[in-house]
Order: structure tokens, then C-alpha cells, then sequence
């Protein structure tokens, strides 16, 4: 059980009789609206939420990652865009529609749509069963959600897909006229990862089980029977001598073209999807066929047993089995015909399987299909080095850029045509729709200047005529060809998503969860490289992992589960940012733990309340009177000034990588730290802890807009800009860590509870035999870095000669080598810049305050440069 931090305060307002509470009533939110002009841009998306649902945890996630990217290069003075918009094309929702419809009707489900429905706190559930309802529902709670959460997002931009919104619809089928046109769109028959519920395919956005699986070959043998053959799996090299299988296994008995074939119920729901005539006789038991059995002419023994199990035996002859290498070629040929047969040689027999198991959105298990669809063509070798190129110069990490390479290589054709759903239709084959994950690729361009176009998400209040749209408006918009006449009346709309089209394009940032790299994003990038110039690339992707609730998986099933609203309502939104910018920053699985948002709250409510007494105890007139620059700082000042300094830069390089946590560790816990620390050691300047609260406020604005956007404005003159770094020099900060170091090690090293003294004996010389280390390696006069580790010869002529030194004063090689490597790679570890004595005695009331014992701290040889000896007693 969590304790719940949010506990009640002393006051007169009713709002704020909590800790939460009155973080909460300091609150400011804003309007997000961009618009283009003088400023460099800066453009962040998306992918846009699905609207079967009110968004989750996972969501925010990721979209915390693109609204604190968008916030920090405000604070860096870019013009920044952010929009979201709202996914509705696919099946998911119609499935969902249907599936309520049955069980409203009394059909029984494997997953209760009523249920979810009402969980979601909708008491009403029928008018769920029409789809339309989801799309006109769900836009306004995802709005609202992120609204709480402060997004830095412009609301202006949003818009619904599908045909409903007959912008979106025009805009997607110009896209695809023109992948037509460049060569990229081609028809035929594929095997597909097909539903049998919605009688369609099912791709990766289409399942709610087996994302990234496949349809897979499955050779089987024949087995040839008295009643017909019996398919069997075909394990390469083992010639089959033997059948061991349940005495209660049931086979499917179909024909074709009047041959029987038998086979298990699994190869059958699959095959009848792939072989046209394929009819079912019955149901058969296996014992009552596996008579008199062979294979390529010879006698198959049979075996019966108890365990439910259908198993092939045999040796492993390779000489003997590669005269069936010649058949299983020939399969392959016949595969490439595609049309409907079956697919067989005298001994085998081809059926494709999903690789595991695929269950869709609809709970139908899905199969293999050989079916009719229309394809993109992304296996074009001249695309891929194009799409290669583009990801070169993109900026994103290894491990993303690794997978998108290891896409490009693998992808081939996509099936992008659908029967069942919401969307859009393909214009020349009004038959089918366009799927979930191919009208989704440049959607991010209409960003620039749909409320030119209209005003609302569908479509309905319009700007430019909607019955006016046609190919010549998205050719102007993009490309800038000229207009037809028909359109001259709206030129000066035109322009306007035009002009606002070339400032904010390219893409320069897409955030994304890991899921997407081997599709969504691929094809973004795919379809970006061949509809727009090279200069409307997107130029940087970065992707996250999942993320887990409490070091557990999300699931709504087992209660482990928040939505964005119930999170926020919790935990409040300042709380909740920060949590989610420490929870994980690669594509490894990230984890919010809601005891730290918790925490959070009242961390954030001590910074707050520390802040308004430090300004209430300065003053108006003091904070007038702060010099930075000031050149009689004490000791501890200077401290203090390059601690915050470190920490501004460490904190603007989390931010530029996309580090968030390391944003939270150093703007926020190390400066607090520093704070503390600060006063420990007898700093006594409040105006230096003013300016350290202000840049805690400056770097934390991205994190928790809301809550700094009233600090800076009230207590630091609204000054939203980065901080910049007040000293380069860390003197001062090496010497108090290194004081630290110290008395961590004499707590560590204390040997008796009794003793209540240590004397420090501080050195100023190395030991001689690192000594006559150092003065060999100096002579060398090479260029010393981590580099040299790949010079071997070097190293090893290097530790062949300071051996002899080793050797020479009894010091253990191993120890000697540690020394000699690291003096190798990094000799500024011992360019000592500090007066180490007078350090540690100026400050030895912090060791005392830290270890209970009394000190006393002198120059002795027994200690090393930054290494002291310590005599307990």
C-alpha cells in the first residue's frame, strides 16, 4: 500500500487543504497556437492516438517524450509546432461495433466490448454499436486528457481520418494516385495473415495478439493410405521411417479434384484459405486411416500411444534425402504462380501457417490466406537506397537506426488493400479500403495548414469548399505546379497552405514507441523519400519502449491499468510529468512506479514552499541587488557556482539527447543536493540560492510547464530562457567531492565501533614506483586517450617494461597494471589542481558531522595525492 504523500495542510482555501491540492492551485495553463514567421521552426508529431478508447498510460508516455522536446526548444527560441490529430481508420472500431451489437443481441464473447465500455464510465452502451459513435466520442476525451496534461500541442490542427472528413479522404487518395503513378502500387495474390471473422487480413494494428508474425511455409510429406494421404510435417534430412501418434487424434478428410487428403484440424483452417475446390468430407479418426501406410514407396510403421502427440520419425540421411531436394524446388516454382492450387510434387505438399499465433481484434484465430490485394511495392531495390540514404543523415540512436536498417533489408510487399473498416477508398478500386497503417505516412504534412482548409476535426466548417478539392490543390500545396482555374477563386487560401507548408516542413522530430520501427515508421519514411524532394526528409526519429505500471505488464484484465485522467487526478500533472520523465529513456521497457509520483508530490511542494520562503526572507530590494560576476566570492560560493554550472550543462545535454531522466537527476535532485550541501558547508548567501531556485525553475519548464510557468512568473522577473553556465572552471566542485570521497571511505574503512578519532594523513608525492611508472610512460611522447586501447603492440611493449619496475619495488602485476593502464589513458586523473590539506581542514567539520569522529588531518608520505592514509584510534 502506497502512503499517500497528499496530506492535509493548514489553510483557508478549500482548494489547497492539500499538499497536492495547492500544487495544483498553482497551476497556469496556456493556448498553444503557432503560426509561421520570422523565427527557425521547429516540428514535433506524432503518432495520432487510436480512437477506440480513452487514452492510457502508455499513451502519455511517449507523447511526454515529443511535449518536453517541444517545450525545451520553445525555451532555445524556435517556433515550435506540435499537433496531434486522431486515428480512425481500420477495422478495430468497427470490430468493436460489431462485436457490442452480438453480444447486446445475446452472443456469447471471449472479451465483454460491454464491459470495457462501461468501465470506461459510459452507463449507455448502445449507441456504441455504430462506429461513427467511437469517432465523434473519443476525439473530445483524448483533447481533454492531454489538455489536463498541459501538452504543449495546437489544438487548431487536429482532424478525424477516413472518408467522413472528405479533406483527409481527398488528401490520401491523391497520395496514392501519385504512388500509382511513380510505379509503386502493383495487384496480385499474396499469402496474408488472414481473419476469418472479418473475412480479411489482419495486420500488425489489426491484432490484438502476434504483432510482427508471419505467414511461413510448412512442408509436409505424403503419406500414402489405402483412403488417400495423410499429411504429415516434413523435418529436413530425416528420411520418414515411422509414425507415433494419439490413438484418439481426429484428422480432416478433404478432397480436391477428387484425391482425399487427411491432416490435422490446424493445417486444414489454414489450407482451405489457399487451395480453391478444397472441400471438407467429414471428420475421421486417425487409427481407422493410417492403415498400410507408406512414403515414396516405402512401408511406414505406425505406432498408437496414449499422449496427444502426431509425430514424424525417421533417420537422418542426407545422401538419401536430397533426391527430394529437386521435388521441394519444384514446389517453390509452382508457389510462384500463386493461383490456387495445390502445391504439391509425389511426396509433398506446401501449406503456409502464421509463424505462432495471431489472434485478431475481432477474437477470431487467424490463418493463412492466399488472397487478392493490392500492394506497395517496398521491396524496389532504387527506393531502399534512397530510404537507406534518408536514415544515414537522419538523427536517432543506434539501436533505432539498427532496426530501420534491418526494415529496409527485410521488407518486401505490403498489402494495403482492405474490405472490412473505416477509411478511405482506393480511387480506382472503390471495392476495397485503404489499410490503418498505409493512410497513416504523411498525414504529419496536412499538420501545416489544415485550419486553413476547415475549422473543426471532421471537416464540417469549412474554409476552402470541400467540393472543391481535387488533385490540383495537394499538386499546388506541395509541389507548387500551377493552378487550375477552377481554383484561382481560393488562391489566396492556397497560398497560405502553401507558404505555411514550406516554413514548418520537413518533419524535424517523430517520436514514436518501439512497436512502429519495423512498420509505421518505415513506411514513413519510405513514402516520405518518394512523394517529397530531399529537403522535406524527416531528419530525427526517436523511439521508446513499452512502458510497464509498477514493474508489471499494463493490463486492464488484472486491474494493472491507468488511464491518463485517473493518473493526473492522482497524482496531479506535475507529479505525474516528472515521474514519467525519470521511467526510461531507451527502447527497453520503461516503468512507472507509482510510489515515485507519489513522492513526487512532496518533493515538488517542498521545492515551492522553499522557494516562497527564500523570496519572502530576500525581499524585492535584495533580489535587486544580485551579481553573478562578483569577484571576492568565498571559497564555498565559488563551489556553489560551479556545481550549477555542471549541472546546467549536464541538464541541456539530457535534453538534447532525449535523456529526461538525466534532465530530472541533474535539474532537479543534484541541485536540490547542491542546495543542501551548500548550506552544510556554511554557505550563507541566499541571493546565490535565489539564482540556484530560478534555474531549477528554467531547466524543469519542459518537465512541469504548468508549475514553472508560475514560479518564473512571479518570482523570477518571466524569464522562460535557458540558463546559461556561469563558469567553466570545477576547482572548486572537484575539491568539495573529493572531500566527500574522503569521508565516505572513512566510514567504510572505520575498523572498531570504540574508535572516536582518525587522523588524515595527506600526502604530496606518489609512491616511488609509480613514480618511476609515470616518468616511463611520459617519455613515450605519444598522444594518450581511450584509443590507444586499440594500439595492442603499444600495450603490450608498455606492460612489458613497467613489469620490471613492478617486479623491482614486489608490487602484484595486477595491481601495477590497473595503475599503469589508467595513468595511460587518462594522466589528467593526476593533474592535481587542489590544495588537498588546506581542503580538508578547512571543511574537517564536515567529516566530523559525517562519521562521529573526531579529526585531525596532517602531512604524512604514508598518504597519496588525493589518496590519504587513515589512523583510527
Amino acid at each position: 500500500m502506497i502512503k499517500n504523500e497528499n496530506i492535509v495542510e493548514n489553510t483557508q482555501n478549500p482548494k489547497e487543504k492539500t499538499k497536492l491540492g495547492y500544487i495544483n492551485s498553482l497551476e497556469v495553463q496556456r493556448e498553444n497556437n503557432r503560426e509561421p514567421n520570422q523565427r527557425e521552426k521547429y516540428f514535433i508529431t506524432f503518432p495520432y492516438p487510436y480512437m477506440n478508447g480513452k487514452l492510457h498510460l502508455g499513451h502519455l508516455f511517449s507523447i511526454s517524450k515529443s511535449d518536453f522536446m517541444s517545450y525545451y526548444k520553445e525555451q532555445q527560441g524556435y517556433n515550435v509546432l506540435f499537433p496531434l490529430s486522431f486515428h480512425c481508420t481500420g477495422m478495430p472500431i468497427s470490430a468493436s461495433a460489431k462485436k457490442l451489437k452480438e453480444e447486446l443481441d445475446g452472443k456469447e464473447t471471449d472479451i465483454s466490448t460491454k464491459s470495457i465500455i462501461e468501465g470506461l464510465g459510459f452507463e449507455d452502451v448502445k449507441p456504441f454499436t455504430d462506429p461513427v459513435h467511437w469517432i465523434k466520442t473519443f476525439p473530445k476525451y483524448c483533447k481533454a486528457s492531454l489538455e489536463h496534461f498541459a501538452a504543449n500541442i495546437d489544438w487548431r490542427r487536429s482532424f478525424i481520418t477516413t472518408d467522413i472528413n472528405k479533406y483527409y479522404d481527398s488528401f490520401i487518395r491523391w497520395q496514392f494516385l501519385k504512388l500509382r503513378e511513380l510505379g509503386h502500387l502493383s495487384f496480385g495474390k499474396r499469402y496474408s495473415i488472414y481473419c476469418p471473422v472479418d473475412e480479411q487480413p489482419c495486420l500488425d494494428h489489426d491484432r490484438r495478439k502476434g504483432e510482427n508474425i508471419k505467414p511461413v511455409q510448412t512442408l509436409m510429406c505424403k503419406l500414402k493410405t489405402e483412403s488417400g494421404f495423410v499429411l504429415s510435417k516434413y523435418k529436413p534430412f530425416v528420411v520418414p521411417n515411422k509414425i507415433v501418434l494419439s490413438k484418439n487424434i481426429q484428422l480432416v478428410h478433404c478432397k480436391v479434384e477428387d484425391v482425399s487428403y487427411y491432416m490435422e484440424k490446424e493445417y486444414f483452417d489454414n489450407l482451405k484459405y489457399q487451395v480453391t475446390g478444397l472441400e471438407k468430407i467429414s471428420t475421421v479418426q486417425a487409427v481407422d486411416i493410417l492403415v498400410d501406410c507408406k512414403f515414396d514407396n516405402q512401408t511406414i510403421s505406425v505406432e498408437f500411444v496414449e499422449k496427444d502427440l502426431f509425430v514424424v520419425k525417421g533417420k537422418e540421411e542426407q545422401t538419401q534425402s536430397k533426391k527430394y531436394e529437386k521435388e521441394i524446388k519444384a514446389i517453390k516454382d509452382l508457389e510462384e504462380n500463386k493461383d490456387c492450387k495445390m502445391m504439391e510434387t509425389i511426396n509433398f505438399v506446401s501449406i503456409y501457417v502464421p509463424e505462432d499465433e495471431v489472434i485478431s481484434r475481432s477474437g477470431g484465430k487467424c490463418v493463412v490466406s492466399l488472397m487478392d490485394q493490392w500492394f506497395v511495392d517496398y521491396s524496389d531495390l532504387e527506393w531502399k537506397t534512397k530510404v537507406k540514404k534518408c536514415i544515414g543523415k537522419m538523427i536517432c540512436d543506434s539501436d533505432t537506426r539498427s532496426k530501420l536498417l534491418d526494415g529496409v533489408d527485410w521488407i518486401y510487399k505490403w498489402g494495403f488493400s482492405r474490405s472490412f473498416g473505416l477509411g478511405t477508398r482506393i480511387p480506382w478500386d472503390n471495392q476495397y479500403l485503404i489499410d490503418s497503417l498505409s493512410d497513416s505516412t504523411i498525414y504529419m504534412a496536412m499538420y501545416t495548414f489544415k485550419h486553413f482548409m476547415y475549422k473543426d476535426i471532421e471537416g464540417q466548417e469549412e474554409i476552402f469548399p470541400s467540393n472543391k478539392l481535387e488533385n490540383g490543390v495537394w499538386e499546388y500545396i506541395f509541389y507548387g505546379k500551377p493552378l487550375p482555374e477552377s481554383l484561382k477563386e481560393y488562391e489566396d487560401i492556397l497560398i497560405k497552405c502553401r507558404d505555411s507548408f514550406k516554413y514548418f516542413y520537413p518533419v524535424d522530430l517523430r517520436v514514436s514507441g518501439k512497436d512502429l520501427i519495423k512498420n509505421h515508421l518505415l513506411f514513413f519514411i519510405f513514402n516520405h523519400v518518394a512523394l517529397f524532394d530531399e529537403q522535406y526528409w524527416p531528419k530525427r526519429i526517436y523511439t521508446n519502449g513499452h512502458l510497464m505500471l509498477n514493474s508489471e505488464k499494463m493490463s486492464k484484465s488484472t486491474g494493472n491499468f491507468l488511464t491518463v485522467d485517473s493518473c493526473l487526478d492522482k497524482y496531479g500533472v506535475s507529479s505525474t510529468r516528472m515521474c514519467l520523465a525519470v521511467c526510461g529513456d531507451t527502447n527497453e521497457d520503461a516503468n512507472f512506479i507509482e510510489a515515485n509520483a507519489n513522492s513526487f508530490i512532496l518533493k515538488i511542494y517542498t521545492f515551492v514552499k522553499s522557494i516562497e520562503e527564500l523570496v519572502s526572507k530576500l525581499g524585492e530590494e535584495a533580489l535587486s541587488k544580485i551579481n553573478i560576476e562578483e569577484n571576492d566570492r568565498k571559497f564555498i560560493d565559488r563551489y556553489l557556482l560551479e556545481y550549477l554550472s555542471l549541472c546546467i550543462e549536464e541538464s541541456i545535454n539530457g535534453y538534447e539527447k532525449m535523456k529526461y531522466s538525466d534532465v530530472v537527476k541533474y535539474a532537479f535532485f543534484e541541485l536540490t543536493h547542491l542546495k543542501e550541501t551548500y548550506t552544510i558547508l556554511n554557505g550563507d548567501n541566499n541571493l546565490l540560492l535565489y539564482v540556484v531556485y530560478k534555474t531549477m525553475s528554467q531547466l524543469l519548464y519542459p518537465i512541469m510547464p504548468t508549475l514553472c510557468r508560475h514560479l518564473l512568473t512571479k518570482y523570477f522577473d518571466s524569464d522562460f530562457s535557458l540558463p546559461k553556465s556561469y563558469t567553466t572552471s570545477r576547482t572548486h566542485f572537484e575539491a568539495i567531492e573529493h572531500l566527500k570521497t574522503v569521508s565516505k571511505r572513512i566510514v567504510t574503512n572505520k575498523l572498531k565501533k570504540n574508535n572516536k578519532n582518525v587522523d588524515i594523513l595527506v600526502g604530496d608525492s606518489w609512491a616511488p614506483w609509480k613514480v618511476e611508472c609515470m616518468k616511463y610512460i611520459d617519455s613515450l611522447e605519444i598522444e594518450r586517450n581511450e584509443a590507444l586501447k586499440d594500439n595492442k603492440p603499444l600495450i603490450s611493449q608498455i606492460l612489458s617494461n613497467t613489469k620490471e619496475i613492478l617486479l623491482k619495488y614486489k608490487i602484484p602485476l595486477k595491481k601495477g597494471n590497473l595503475f599503469v593502464m589508467d595513468y595511460l589513458y587518462t594522466p589528467s586523473n593526476y593533474d592535481i589542481k587542489l590544495d588537498e590539506l588546506e581542503i580538508l581542514s578547512k571543511f574537517g567539520f564536515y567529516i566530523r558531522d559525517n562519521t562521529g569522529l573526531n579529526i585531525k588531518v596532517v602531512k604524512d608520505d604514508q598518504g597519496e595525492p588525493l589518496n590519504p592514509a587513515f589512523k583510527f584510534y
